[in-house]
């Protein structure tokens, strides 16, 4: 399997973007979030290795350990996500246990990636919003990641974002290959609870 050399990340960031709160600005945390329950879809691409070709894959279970935001004001969001890393699915098959050795994301030694994000700004309109995020993959934390969500729809609240991750900042994969590349985009997409 080593020499699938593919570069994956955590969704994580994507998540980041996952907090938000239902429409009538409900706040708190989530007394039944669950990993079985996802409230959305976190996908990724990853690419490289001997196939030398894209590949796509999610995270199919996460949950949202605290959302907040204060009367449905983004700027004063304040969330974390947690993903299972064991979750991961790509399409094609085969590929999952490979990601989840030690050398790629570590299921085992780190079961979890956290996401929390504090804050976001509106630079391109009333429902787009850009944060930074604080992604912590393989026990490793990255305080500057940049996500970028727009809000579809608000009854009920739908998210949709984007982000990406570089496996080289949580030594994800064999860093000195060419094959593999750092770049992991990501995108996200849930409804909100209520």
């Amino acid at each position: 399997m080593k020499k699938y050399l593919f570069l994956l990340l955590i969704p994580f960031s994507i998540l980041a973007c996952k907090p938000v709160v239902s429409s009538s600005g409900n706040t708190g945390t989530t007394p039944d979030a669950s990993f079985d329950n996802p409230p959305g879809k976190i996908y990724f691409t990853g690419s490289g290795g001997m196939m030398n070709k894209d590949f796509k894959g999610t995270f199919d279970k996460w949950k949202i350990n605290k959302y907040n935001v204060p009367g449905g004001d983004y700027s004063k969001i304040e969330a974390e996500i947690e993903v299972d890393i064991a979750s991961v699915n790509v399409n094609p098959d085969g590929l999952e246990n490979h990601l989840r050795a030690d050398d790629y994301l570590d299921a085992v030694g780190f079961p979890s990636a956290i996401i929390k994000i504090k804050g976001a700004q509106q630079p391109r309109g009333k429902d787009t919003w850009s944060a930074n995020a604080t992604v912590s993959i393989k026990g490793m934390l990255n305080e500057n990641v940049a996500i970028d969500f727009e809000v579809l729809e608000s009854k009920p609240t739908i998210i949709k974002g984007a982000t990406s991750l570089f496996r080289k900042d949580y030594k994800v994969g064999d860093m000195e290959s060419e094959k593999v590349k750092n770049k992991v985009p990501i995108e996200f997409e849930f409804t909100a609870p209520m």
